[in-house]
């Protein structure tokens, strides 16, 4: 199983700045770790996997935000799209599902970013275990995950 070392090795190795750091209680979710962190969920970045025709599918996004699926379809070029399930993320990341970072996955998977989430400087996501945080430009995460940068949130 892959742990925060491994991302930031796996950084490290990119040249790519950024912190790793702890909180004291696992977090479920990006909105949990904002909270731990005195942060907004905004700040916050949350990777999802998605299958599709293809093949597995990452999208980041805002913590407070959800994907709309028709945008998603539309910027990954394909009819049709799932969630993946939690053996699925752990097989494609070598990661547990609830602790998988933006970065440094097992396996190579295309990635999209949804525009929002480069409003902020600088963002925080799940660093690789539960109580493991990611701290990292928004811009240098672009260039890490080698993401497409695209439109995917649904608007409420």
């Amino acid at each position: 199983m892959r742990n925060s070392v491994d991302v930031h090795n796996w950084l490290q190795d990119m040249d790519i700045p950024h912190e790793m750091s702890r909180v004291k209680t696992p977090a479920r979710g990006a909105e949990q770790l904002a909270a731990q962190l005195g942060l907004s969920p905004a700040q916050v970045v949350k990777v999802i996997f998605f299958r599709s025709g293809e093949g597995p599918l990452a999208v980041i996004i805002p913590g407070d935000s959800r994907v709309d699926y028709h945008k998603l379809r539309r910027a990954a070029g394909t009819d049709a799209v799932r969630l993946a399930d939690s053996r699925e993320v752990q097989d494609i990341t070598g990661f547990l599902a609830s602790s998988v970072p933006p970065v440094g996955w097992e396996r190579s998977v295309p990635c999209l970013i949804d525009l929002r989430a480069l409003r902020e400087d600088v963002v925080y996501a799940s660093g690789g275990e539960p109580t493991a945080v990611l701290k990292i430009r928004s811009y240098d995460l672009v260039r890490a995950a080698d993401a497409e940068i695209t439109d995917l949130i649904r608007m409420e």
